[in-house]
């Protein structure tokens, strides 16, 4: 019987861990919840219509300090109520670029990402979760 946390996302089926991948430490599987959390549109989960960032919501807002605001603010205020082993340190946007030199460095320079700094309390580990904003 394989040892694990939880189901790692996307679910993939895994020799190893039997029917599906699993998660293996409290730092992976914070991380995948956070980031489930960011991802989700409010109403999108069942029995709790309030849960999610919803984060793809802003995708074609305008690009300017208000909707950057509400954004930080929308993250702060979820991870609060639903993820209270994870305290942010720091939210930024960035568009993508090819230069090796910046912190991110992706493929596609004209996408939006944003990039939460934050820190596993339980385990006194800081992190950083990279998402791009595609359509």
């Amino acid at each position: 019987m394989a040892i694990g946390i939880s189901p790692a996302l996307p679910l993939d089926y895994n020799q190893l861990d039997g029917p599906y991948r699993l998660t293996k430490t409290i730092k992976e599987a914070i991380t995948q919840n956070f980031k489930n959390l960011i991802l989700t549109n409010p109403g999108e989960k069942m029995m709790d219509p309030d849960f999610g960032v919803g984060i793809r919501q802003f995708l074609f807002e305008l690009d300017n300090g208000g909707v950057q605001q509400e954004v930080r603010e929308r993250i702060y205020q979820q991870t609060g109520k639903y993820l209270s082993s994870v305290q942010i340190l720091d939210v930024r946007f960035s568009g993508g670029s090819n230069d090796e030199a910046d912190q991110i460095t992706m493929a596609d320079s004209n996408a939006m990402y944003i990039q939460i700094l934050f820190k596993i309390l339980a385990i006194d580990s800081v992190n950083v979760l990279t998402l791009p904003l595609f359509t």
